[in-house]
């Protein structure tokens, strides 16, 4: 069952509302507030500033190494590219 949920809130609030929303990947200040609003119920913090992953010494190395490899592959043309998803599904 859904319920409806009205709050009056500043339009000036609204509207930076659904700019950071939007930033976030959201299509709406709507889906932004459900996601936090399911977080906030199941007990659980939502961290959308990437602040609380912090990669090991170890771990950061690898994966600039990762990015490095990608990097040497794509500009020596070695990377798969695909236009299409028909193209990409015809390659698998």
């Amino acid at each position: 069952m859904t319920i409806k949920l009205q709050i009056p809130i500043d339009q000036d609030v609204r509207d930076g509302l659904e700019r950071r929303a939007r930033s976030l990947g959201f299509d709406s200040a709507q889906a932004y507030i459900r996601v936090w609003a399911k977080a906030e119920a199941d007990g659980r913090t939502l961290d959308f500033d990437g602040k609380a992953v912090v990669l090991s010494p170890a771990a950061n190395a690898r994966y600039e190494e990762m990015i490095a490899e990608f990097e040497a592959d794509k500009k020596a043309g070695t990377i798969k590219e695909f236009t299409s998803v028909d193209d990409f599904m015809k390659d698998l």
